[in-house]
C-alpha cells in the first residue's frame, strides 16, 4: 500500500541514515528486498553513520538469499564501510558465512582488500575467528 502511494524507497532515517532496503537486508527479508529493488531502491546507498551498504549488512548476517538478490542488481562487492573500511567479503569471512564468501568471490570481490583502520584482510578475519572453511 505505501509504495502504491509513492513512498520514497530511498528515504533514510535521521538516526543513522539507514534505508528501507538496508533494514530489510539486515533482517534477511529477501521478498521485501526484491520488491524495493523493483521500485528503484539504490542498491549501494550507504548509511550515514558508518557507511554500511545493504550488501555489507546482508553479508555480515549470512543472508544468502538477500546477498544473491543484491548482487543480481549490481551491488558493489568491494565497497567498504567508511568507519573501518570493511568490505562485504571481510564481514562474511569474519562471521564464517562460507556460502556468502563463495558468492562474493564469484562476483569478483577482492580477496586482498585490507580494512582501512588496521590493514586486516578477509583471510586474517577468518583466521582470527577460527573459520577453517572460509
Amino acid at each position: 500500500m505505501l509504495l502504491g502511494k509513492e513512498a520514497d524507497v530511498n528515504q533514510p532515517t535521521t538516526v543513522d541514515g539507514s534505508t528501507p532496503l538496508y533494514i530489510a537486508s539486515q533482517y534477511g527479508h529477501a521478498d521485501v528486498v526484491e520488491m524495493l529493488l523493483g521500485k528503484g531502491a539504490d542498491v549501494n546507498q550507504p548509511t550515514t553513520d558508518y557507511g554500511r551498504t545493504p550488501l555489507s549488512t546482508a553479508s555480515r548476517h549470512g543472508h544468502t538469499k538477500v546477498v544473491e538478490k543484491l548482487l543480481a542488481h549490481g551491488a558493489g562487492v568491494n565497497l567498504a564501510t567508511s568507519e573501518f573500511g570493511c568490505t562485504p567479503l571481510f564481514m562474511a569471512s569474519q562471521e564464517g558465512h562460507t556460502d556468502v564468501v563463495e558468492m562474493l568471490l564469484g562476483k569478483g570481490a577482492d580477496v586482498n582488500q585490507p580494512t582501512t583502520d588496521d590493514g586486516c584482510t578477509p583471510l586474517y578475519a577468518a583466521s582470527q575467528n577460527g573459520h577453517v572453511d572460509v
